[in-house]
């Protein structure tokens, strides 16, 4: 009696090969392999073939599509565009544009059609409804003609759905096959019987790569036992990345809010100082504590920055295992007023001796003629020395308050001006801040990243179960046999 196959060996299917290469990989603590096999499975998966009907409007697409179904397309995936251009955005392996025998192409089906010849690298064109029209076989080298002419392919099909399901609801096999739509589902059959021998080769490739990794790392090799608290799980082994992601996420929101908070309560505090005191004579004393405040402010910033970062590296290390993780030091913070651009200090300018000298004059000119008409259209007699005396005090009182106004004036100027330099120097302060955050971020969070990548795959290994080596060296050889069989088959 023959012996049953044994189920350990496998066959040159490629789900077959591919399952005994991961059990292999498996049994010879090839995590690595293993995941990247698992991977592969992806090659085997769905339809091999992904075929869209398109066409003009009032083409008979839905119908068109439900023949092909009928007419057993089996693999390939049968999909309806839209009409016009909307259905043009899909990336889809073959393109069946269909139009009637009742005229030739128009201008704008053959620009479709060249259109779809840059987004499917497939199209074949399907000339329909021809038990209605005659004259076909002339309307198909007419459009034949337009499809060269515009550097489409001219591989086509002439075909009657009506006919076909004519012959479907009568079981006429001859009449189906007189329709065109039997003809055509098999070329797409093809179609999708080459991609499934592309697929079974890429399988086959991935196999034989993995063959020849596991037999160069075939020799034994010392292992360190791993601590059974320390070794990640598997959903400890996905879970670091996104830990590592959310958590560097917060940290940059959270820093950049704290530093442009800090830089906004400064300027406010700069901003009521400069408004209680004349920047003509305290400005540099403002100025230099404006930078050293801002400076202070940015070594506070740093240290949330280490705070928040030590934070995030304590809960990806809990998910990695292993020892706690050491989160990089952000750097000291550099010196981040030396590239501003520098600035004139609110002086303060007046105005020129001519425009003053002109205003007292004319505001103390103002007193004496009020002075003088006033008492006159009043019709007050007054002697000529309170008169005299009455005009020279309200010119010297009118002259006052101008040059009163205008010391206010200059005042308000320099306090203004001050207040645009602290801003300006908060500007610049928060741009190189920003900056250098975000950078400190950004490396503490590759660092963090490469740090855990080697902790797990280190992990994984030590904590990966003891090679089976006499299983291991048993089936590479049946297994590239397979390998072999299949990229033989599939070439």
């Amino acid at each position: 009696m023959t012996a049953p196959p044994s189920k350990d060996h496998a066959t040159s299917r490629p789900h077959d090969v591919l399952d005994t290469a991961i059990g292999t990989a498996k049994a010879g603590g090839r995590l690595d392999i293993v995941d990247r096999l698992s991977e592969a499975r992806g090659l085997l998966c769905g339809p091999s073939v992904t075929v869209q009907v398109a066409g003009g409007a009032q083409q008979g697409r839905a119908s068109m599509a439900a023949a092909l179904l009928r007419a057993g397309s089996g693999p390939p995936r049968i999909t309806i565009a839209e009409t016009g251009d909307a259905g043009l955005a899909e990336a889809v392996d073959v393109v069946v544009f269909i139009a009637t025998a009742e005229q030739v192409l128009s201008a704008s089906e053959v620009d479709q059609l060249s259109a779809l010849r840059h987004r499917s690298p497939t199209v074949v064109f399907a000339l329909t409804e021809t038990d209605r029209h005659p004259d076909w076989p002339d309307v198909l080298q007419a459009d034949l003609e337009l499809l060269r002419s515009a550097d489409v392919s001219d591989t086509h099909f002439a075909v009657s759905v009506d006919q076909h399901a004519r012959a479907l609801s009568e079981d006429d096999p001859a009449l189906a096959t007189t329709s065109g739509i039997p003809a055509l589902a098999e070329w797409l059959l093809d179609l999708a019987e080459h991609a499934e021998l592309g697929a079974a080769r890429a399988v086959a490739e991935h196999v034989l790569d993995a063959v020849a990794e596991m037999e160069a790392t075939s020799a034994p090799r010392p292992r360190r036992p791993a601590p059974a608290e320390t070794a990640p799980g598997p959903a400890g082994r996905g879970r670091w990345a996104q830990v590592l992601g959310d958590g560097f996420g917060a940290v940059s929101s959270d820093v950049d809010f704290d530093l442009r908070s800090r830089v906004r309560t400064v300027v406010a505090e700069a901003e009521r100082a400069i408004d209680e005191s004349d920047p003509a004579r305290d400005w540099d004393a403002m100025h230099t504590w404006l930078r050293e405040r801002l400076d202070y402010e940015g070594r506070q910033t740093r240290a949330l920055l280490a705070s928040r970062t030590a934070e995030v590296a304590a809960a990806v290390g809990a998910e990695v295992g292993g020892p706690a993780l050491q989160p990089v030091d952000p750097p000291a913070v550099p010196d981040l007023f030396g590239k501003l651009p520098p600035r004139e200090p609110p002086a303060g300018k007046g105005r020129p001796l001519a425009a003053r000298g002109r205003s007292l004059v004319m505001s103390g000119y103002g007193g004496l003629m009020m002075a003088l008409v006033l008492p006159r259209f009043a019709g007050i007699h007054l002697p000529i020395g309170i008169v005299v005396g009455a005009a020279l005090l309200a010119a010297l009182l009118m002259g006052g308050a101008a040059m009163s106004g205008e010391r206010k004036r200059q005042l308000d100027a320099r306090r203004s001006r001050a207040k645009s330099l602290a801003r300006n120097c908060a500007d610049g302060f928060l741009l190189g801040a920003t900056k250098y955050t975000r950078d400190a971020v950004r490396t503490a969070q590759q660092h963090l990243r490469d740090e855990s990548a080697a902790r797990t795959a280190e992990l994984r290994r030590v904590a990966s179960p003891e090679p089976d080596r006499p299983r291991v060296t048993t089936e590479l050889a049946t297994l590239r046999h397979h390998a072999l069989t299949l990229l033989t088959r599939s070439a």
